[in-house]
């Protein structure tokens, strides 16, 4: 029974977003076992999500060497990664929006069907382009299943929970991120005396989600109410337009390093080549504003816009959805910039195993501290949460630089920075997601769900755009006094490798690190901008206390004299 009614009878009053309100729309009620399992499988798909985005870190190297990629061109290859991030920012308002159209089970179950034939696509994987295609075929399907979670917890929970619910959901994701390069190093260590033993880390995502697909259809669709649609229709159009925005923005700002360059100097003195988009850096950037202008000028005009230009009037919303951006664009600075220091400087057998123990600490407090920061909104509101949060950021980051320069020492003196930036991250993710979800009316909660990690993934995608490109570039300048590395006529190739390495270790390494260092650095600054937005977000959760929670929850409207009368 909810409310009176039985569970199988939903009213239109108690659905929200295709689901109805359970047993738990009594804040003091215990969930109902059914809306347990539904979480619990959706949490699983999140998990098994999240796992792919970080477990590329540790097994790269391999890959480039198995499929003969110059590990110089790190500008090319860093699309396995960007691929990824780009299909999930596209899918990720897609199926928000679709979720909100057929209902959040049905938008699962099409969400893990293209990560799976992502996953094959990546595991049969025999050039660069065909494992970008393959990585962005699995980011397209992984990136709809945090929103559709977000917003199915939005829809189960009631209001005086979902700040705690949300925090949930970010810990499960954090800790795939945690797990991701552990397991990826776990998977190749067991299957090493296997050829390309790396291709079994996709192999493997197939069982689990089978498993998680068959799950979710017995719980969801045998044990919880039928699905109310919204009206509306999804935004084909604007979704192209955006799509291909943020193609021709990523492909010129990644290919940026070459600006100023000359040929032949600096990291391309190691071997690499010129990357083929750079004479059309121009052309792309002003193709991608372009084409972003024309997507304004159609989200403005049609009826179900992709992003809803009424969502971005609230307040608290653009300050969230901006924060966020800041936040990822910090972020991808720890999750990128530390394996590649690990590559530096450790050997390359030890390179899987120590990236994913230099990044534990960092993860790790992640996910605990996204689960607290839940509890931390319901007593100190959004902003005062966020606010420490990226306060902690910024101080590790700082932390980070200092520990970096200790060269004896420095895996060991980088350990306090990162376990305060992990910290300050987690602390931000419950309270801007709470902010924008909580700005959001019913009909929109499954897309704005989606704009909490549009943003956030934007961020990520951009940082890891123009920063690579700023890090060649700026390598370059470092070592364009020296002289290029080239194969004399009648030099041997064991002699000229040899001489190629001792550059490496003499030059190129020391100033690699520099470039990290001043990374963290602008990062850290990154994370202080950021406090801007969050200072003009309002606390959109009232204190427990106040909360008219069972009036909201039953659909009822309170009567001014009942208001009143709960004024002191």
């Amino acid at each position: 029974m909810a409310n009176g009614r039985p569970l199988n009878r939903p009213s239109k009053q108690s659905a929200s977003s295709g689901l109805q309100s359970t047993p738990s729309s009594d804040g003091g009620s215990p969930l109902s076992p059914e809306t347990k399992s539904t979480i619990a499988v959706a949490l699983l798909t999140v998990f098994i999500g999240a796992l792919d985005l970080t477990v590329i870190a540790t097994i790269l190297p391999r890959m480039i060497v198995d499929l003969e990629i110059n590990s110089a061109d790190v500008d090319r290859y860093i699309w396995i990664v960007n691929g990824y991030l780009l299909a999930y920012i596209v899918a990720i308002p897609i199926m928000g929006r679709v979720s909100d159209l057929i209902g959040r089970l049905g938008a699962f179950q099409i969400a893990l069907g293209v990560f799976l034939v992502g996953s094959i696509w990546c595991a049969v994987a025999t050039s660069l382009p065909v494992l970008i295609v393959g990585r962005a075929v699995q980011g397209a399907g992984g990136g709809a299943l945090l929103p559709v979670t977000m917003a199915l917890v939005a829809d189960l929970l009631p209001r005086s929970r979902r700040s705690t619910g949300l925090g949930l959901v970010g810990a499960v994701d954090t800790l795939g991120w945690v797990l991701g390069p552990i397991w990826g190093a776990a998977v190749v260590g067991v299957l090493a005396s296997q050829a390309e033993a790396w291709r079994w880390v996709f192999i493997v995502h197939v069982p689990l989600g089978l498993v998680a697909a068959v799950g979710l259809a017995y719980v969801g669709w045998r044990r919880l109410p039928r699905f109310e649609r919204h009206q509306g229709s999804l935004d084909i159009l604007g979704t192209l337009l955006l799509a291909l925005s943020l193609l021709l923005l990523n492909l010129g700002l990644s290919s940026g390093g070459e600006v100023g360059g000359t040929t032949g100097t600096g990291l391309r003195a190691l071997g690499g080549t010129t990357n083929p988009l750079a004479p059309y850096l121009v052309p792309l950037l002003l193709g991608g504003l372009l084409v972003g202008i024309l997507f304004i000028w159609w989200e403005r005009r049609t009826p179900h816009p992709v992003l809803p230009v009424e969502l971005f009037r609230r307040r608290p919303f653009t300050a969230a959805v901006t924060a966020n951006f800041i936040v990822g664009a910090a972020l991808i600075v720890a999750m990128v910039d530390v394996p590649v220091l690990v590559a530096l400087v450790v050997a390359e057998e030890r390179v899987s195993t120590s990236s994913a123990l230099l990044l534990a600490p960092f993860t790790l407090l992640m996910a605990v501290l996204s689960l607290l920061g839940g509890f931390a909104v319901a007593r100190r509101g959004e902003r005062a949460t966020a606010g420490a949060g990226l306060t902690l950021v910024a101080i590790g980051y700082v932390a980070i630089w200092i520990g970096m320069g200790q060269e004896d020492s420095r895996f060991v003196a980088m350990l306090p920075g990162l376990v305060l930036s992990g910290a300050g991250f987690g602390l931000v993710i419950a309270p801007l997601g709470a902010s924008v979800i909580n700005a959001a009316p019913p009909a929109n909660r499954g897309i704005a769900a989606a704009l909490t990690l549009v943003f956030r993934l934007l961020g990520m995608t951009v940082g890891i755009s123009v920063l690579t490109a700023i890090g060649v570039r700026r390598l370059q300048s470092l070592t364009s006094r020296l002289d290029p590395i080239i194969q004399a006529p009648n030099e041997g190739t064991a002699e000229f490798l040899a001489r190629q390495q001792q550059f490496i270790e003499d030059h190129a390494i020391p100033l690699s690190v520099q470039v990290l260092r001043e990374t963290f650095l602008t990062a850290a600054l990154l994370a202080l901008i950021a406090l801007l937005p969050v200072w003009l977000m309002r606390d959109s959760t009232p204190p427990p206390a106040t909360q008219p929670a069972t009036d909201e929850r039953r659909g009822a409207r309170v009567q001014p004299s009942r208001m009143a009368a709960r004024r002191p």
